[in-house]
This record gives structure tokens, sequence and C-alpha cells, in this order.
């Protein structure tokens, strides 16, 4: 099994080498054969890490421990449904996989776009060509999953006990597989930069992919936050930790992007802003991988200091350096093809709302690094943690709240004074009602009433535009109100999916508030039969007991039983406890219990007990976070709706303003 999985890595290294080198020798010596072969070399790629992953599940599901990747992550107890997750944990396993999915982007990327950009074909080739020869580089010679041990123990490791749970099935896939698809549209901005056609015709590809990406990417910080608050055990979704910033940091680039390409499309403006961001988010996402393998930034989702964080450097400096060359080069064709006409404009709010998600990824980095500056300044480590993550992004959001507010009422180019009133009016009474309104009822928190403020606001101007366009369309047809909502979709995907999306963040921005400015907690120990309180509720415990599932690595489970009333009423019976594992005795990990409601979350874990059963237990009430799950749903389809081609059907004539005795004609 080793040496087949170490030969089609080799093997794939080789035939990713030829495709750049056959699509850069085929375009300057107008051989057209070799662009083709180079565009079949990239897809024999795809084929060849195929082989490779399904080389390694096969080990790992017939507990070949002498390959040492598989000892390390696996053991004969697992279950077959996690040793899925084994595939793409630890260094070797989760670099192949981001490989793998790379290639396979690529092969199906060289299978259907690359047909269709015959302009750009062989820089794109060659770009991905480097660009996975660049990852295979690392996985042959680095960090191989296909190493052998020099002795084969008679049983694996097993899993990382933190990663022992349903949710590693699929966060860690999502979550590498948008990092990964980052990659199209650099090879995209790459194409277009190396070829010199710099008008929309990448931009429309890119677009495409790019949405994918954000899609993808989104997807995965929800499920790691998902995961996060129910097995970290420590009664938060997001901690600003080093590897959770780097996987949300190609995020905000590639968001801006989504709009700024509109800006390009319909005013040829921002062209070298585009291709900065598209090239930018794939610098991040390298970043990611090297700050996960170098321990640069200490964090608990890193891996331990290796080789290969050297190698990330260096490759990460090469595609920073890259992108810069190649922008500067093509500066002169990068000028805009119209000014703007008006600063009361739609184009105004996207752009803003490009400089605001900039902003923000700047923070976060920054945020992220400032140990290794404080570092090299001073000779000392000085780490920040949410206290200013949320004291710097916090006004963020609320601008691009704001901003999303009003890219949404304004129209493009130029708006009329008499229509800009009009649009603007009901969106400033609610802007201004609101925070009174959340006063009046007794909320004092500045920062919680400016943002729930501003996300009131997105929700009204979202739901004014499904107002307004579902009423033209039951005008224009005569359906009902349900069936010209849904209409809607299929006149214009893209932009009601991104309303959608834009409702979702509303959404999530109410619930991130809730759940953290109003948040209760506290810490008890207790025997069995005390009774203590949080918030409205009254907490009973009832002792420990003891489960030994046998399975996973797993050697005992200590439960506590707990049992939560309000008003005399019971209200949930929560059961948090411990797992111990057998190879890893001095890493427990947390049961995290959690009664759920649409107003509140009760989450319940226990930090300790003594041979008597006094525990030490710590409970929060978490308020309106399962919103914050609902608000990344409604993103979420609000995303794939977007991504969706739309369907061709005849155009519903939109309700327009005639003026006062203007003749039809």
């Amino acid at each position: 099994m080793a040496t087949l999985g170490a030969s089609a890595l080799l093997t794939a290294l080789a035939s990713s080498l030829f495709a750049a080198g056959a699509a850069v020798y085929g375009h300057r010596a107008r051989r057209a054969w070799l662009v083709l072969a180079s565009r079949r070399a990239i897809l024999v790629t795809g084929m060849l890490m195929s082989l490779a992953v399904a080389t390694l599940a096969y080990a790992l599901l017939a507990n070949d421990f002498s390959i040492a990747h598989v000892a390390s992550v696996s053991s004969s107890d697992m279950q077959p449904w996690m040793k899925w997750a084994s595939l793409y944990s630890g260094q070797p396993g989760s670099l192949l996989f981001w490989t793998w999915t790379m290639s396979l982007f690529m092969a199906v990327f060289a299978a259907t776009t690359l047909r269709q950009i015959p302009w750009g074909a062989p820089h794109a080739l060659a770009t991905m060509g480097f660009t996975l020869a660049a990852f295979l580089v690392a996985l042959v010679f680095f960090a191989s999953p296909f190493r052998v041990s020099a002795i084969t123990p008679a049983d694996g490791q097993g899993l990382n006990p933190l990663l022992v749970d349903p949710g590693m099935l699929i966060h860690p896939p999502f979550l590498l597989t948008g990092l990964v698809s980052t990659s199209i549209p650099f090879v995209l901005g790459a194409a277009a930069l190396l070829s010199g056609r710099l008008d929309a015709a990448w931009l429309r590809h890119a677009r495409v992919w790019a949405l994918a990406s954000f899609l993808i990417l989104s997807v995965g910080n929800f499920l790691g936050a998902w995961w996060a608050y129910t097995v970290l055990g420590w009664g938060g979704y997001w901690g600003w930790d080093p590897v959770e910033n780097s996987a949300i940091l190609p995020l905000f680039p590639m968001t801006a992007f989504l709009h700024a390409a509109m800006v390009q499309e319909r005013r040829g403006m921002l062209k070298g802003w585009n291709l900065a961001l598209v090239l930018s988010a794939f610098a991040l996402a390298v970043f990611g991988t090297f700050n996960v393998r170098s321990g640069l930034v200490a964090s608990v989702h890193s891996f331990a200091e290796s080789e290969v964080g050297p190698y990330f450097l260096v490759l990460l400096g090469i595609v920073v350096a890259v992108s810069v060359v190649l922008l500067a080069w093509r500066m002169p064709l990068l000028r805009a093809e119209h000014d703007f006409d008006s600063f009361a404009s739609r184009e105004t709010g996207l752009i803003l709302n490009t400089y605001v998600l900039v902003a923000l990824a700047l923070v976060v980095l920054g945020g992220t690094l400032f140990p290794v500056f404080s570092e090299l300044v001073d000779g000392s480590r000085i780490t920040v943690g949410p206290p200013f993550f949320g004291d710097t992004t916090g006004p963020i959001w609320i601008a691009m709240l704001l901003l999303i507010a009003l890219g949404t009422v304004l129209p493009w180019r130029r708006a009329a004074p008499g229509t800009l009133s009009r649009r603007l009016r009901t969106p400033a009474v609610v802007l201004v009602g609101a925070p009174i309104a959340l006063v009046l009822a007794g909320m004092r928190d500045a920062f919680a009433i400016a943002t729930i403020s501003a996300a009131v606001v997105v929700l009204y101007v979202s739901g004014r535009e499904y107002y307004i366009g579902a009423r033209g369309a039951r005008r224009a047809s005569g359906r009902n109100w349900l069936a010209a909502f849904g209409s809607l979709f299929e006149r214009d995907r893209r932009r009601y999916g991104g309303y959608l999306v834009h409702t979702g963040v509303a959404v999530i921005a109410i619930a991130v508030i809730g759940s953290t400015v109003f948040q209760t907690q506290v810490r008890v120990t207790v025997a069995p039969g005390d009774q203590f309180e949080v918030g409205d509720y009254r907490l009973s415990y009832g002792g420990l007991r003891v489960r030994e599932p046998g399975v996973n690595g797993i050697d005992q489970e200590i439960i506590a039983l707990v049992g939560v009333e309000r008003d005399g009423e019971l209200v949930a019976r929560l059961e948090p406890g411990q797992r111990f594992f057998t190879n890893f005795e001095n890493q427990p990990v947390a049961i995290v219990a959690i009664d759920g409601s649409l107003l509140r979350d009760i989450y319940v874990f226990i930090q300790g007990w003594d041979g008597e059963q006094n525990a030490e237990i710590q409970a929060f009430i978490n308020p309106l976070t399962q919103w914050l799950w609902i608000g990344g749903a409604i993103y979420t389809l609000g995303g794939l709706l977007a991504f969706a081609p739309a369907r061709r059907t005849a155009p519903v004539r939109a309700e327009i303003e005639v003026p006062t005795g203007a003749r039809q004609v």
C-alpha cells in the first residue's frame, strides 16, 4: 500500500510539472497539441491524487499500521465512519486532502471553464501545473502520508480525542475544500494578467468560481463554530484562535470580490482592485496552511512545528511576490473605463463595503500576527485575545451592516434628489427608531444597540426589496403572494439570493450580540443533591455515573446528572461530562450538554470532581444562540440560490413610477 500511494504522489508531481512545462512551451512555440497535452496532464494529476487518497483510505480500513500516518491517527477499535476523519487528520493527511481537492477543482476547471477561455488557456494551465507541483513537493519530500514505520506497532495510537466527534466528518472537509477553492479565481486572475486580457472576460468565469468558494468556505466556518460550541466546552463558538482566524481570512477578500465584480461588470471600474482581491484570497489561504504547520503562532488547532513550515513560508512569499509583480506589470492596462457619476450611487456602497471587508481582514491578520511583531520589537511575545478582536472588529461589522443597507437601496450610477429621498426615508426612520425602541425595552449596552439597529435596517431593506419585487410580479401575473415571491428567484436568483445572504448576515449579527453581550454564567462546586441558579433557572446536581463505550479509543465517560427547572417545572435533564481515552490519558474531552430553544441555550459542562462526587460545574445561559445557526442556514440558502443557474423565463415588468401627465408610448 505504501509503495502504491507514494508512487501515485511521485507520478502526480511529474504530471503537474509536465502540465506546466507543456503549457509554457506550447504557448511560446505556438504548438496547440502541447497545450492540449497540458490540459490532459492536469486531468491525469487529479486521477493520480484520487488513487493516492483511495490507497490511504484502504490502508486505514485495513489497519495497515506499517504506514506511520495510519498508526498515528487510527486504531483497530475505531469505527469505520470515524476512519474517514482519520484520513485528513494529522499533518500528512490534511496536506494530502488539500492537494487532492485542489487537483479535483483544477481538473473540473480544465474540463469545463478552460474551453471557454482560449485567450488564457495556456496561462491558466501553467499556473495550475506550478501550483499543484508546489504542494506535491511538500507531500513527496516533507510530509508524505505513506512513510513506512521502522517498527510496525500492534495497534495504532488512535485519533486525537478532540476529533472523535461526528462533526469532524463534515467540518474539516468543507473548510479545507473552501480554502483550496480560492485557487481557481487565483488561476483566472493570473491568466488574465499574463495574457493581458483584462476586460470582463475573466471576470464572468471568476465570479462563478468565487461564489462557489465563498459558499463552501462560509459553510466550513459555520460548521467550525458549531463544532467549537458543541465540543470544546467553553461556552462560546468563536475564540479568535490563530487557526480560526486563518480559516476565515480568505473569506473577506473573496466576499469583497463578489461585490466589486458587480461594479466592474456594469461600469468597467475596479479592474486592478478585483484582481488584487482574488490573488490575495489565495495568498491568505496559503498563509493559513503555513500558520497551521509552522508553529509560528500557538494554537490549539495547529500541528507541531515541522520542517514543512519553512517551505510554506517560501511558497507564500512566492505567491505574494508573483502577484505584486503581475499587478505592477499590467497596471497601465487596468485603468477604469468610466468615472463615478455620483457618490449617491450603488457603486459607492459596494466599493466602500469592499474596503470595509479588506479592513476587517487586515485587522484580523494583524491581531493574529501580533505576537510575532511584538517579539521582533522587544523580544517578548504578547498575545491578543477576544477582547482585542471584539473592540477592533465590532465597529467594522456595524459599518458593514450599514453599507449593506445603503448599497441595497441606492440605484446604479446616479440618484435624482427625489429618488434618493424616497429610497432613504424609511430606512432612516428605522435606523433612528430601532435604538429608541431598544432603549425603551431596557437595553443599555451601546455596542449592542448600535449593532442590532444596523442589523434591523438590513432586515428592513432586504424585506422591502422582496415586497416590491413580489408586488410587481403579482400585479403582472396575477399570482398569489407566495408564488409571486418564488418567481423572484426564477427571474433573478443572483440578486434575490444575495438579499437572502444579507438577511442571514443580519440575523447572525443579532444572534452574536445576544449570545455574547447578554450571556450569563456561573461556576460552582456542588455535592450530590445540591442546587444552584443561573439566570432564571435552578439546576440540581444528582451525582456522577460511568459509561464505557469501548470504541474509537474511548476508555470511559464520566457523566453528571443535572436537572433544570424554571418556576418549579422541569425544563430539561442534562448529562454533561468528560470523555477519557486509552492512549491519551492526560487529554480528556468535555461532553457538553445543551438544552436549546429559539430564545436561549442552557449550556452546561463539568470541570472536575473528587472522590465523593463533589463536582465543579460551569453553566451558561446563551440568549439567541440558535439564531446563529438559523442565520447561517439562511445565508447558505441565499448563496446556493445565487449560485444556481437562472431559469430562463419571460421577463416580468417591474413597477415604474410614471410622472403625472406623462404620455404612454
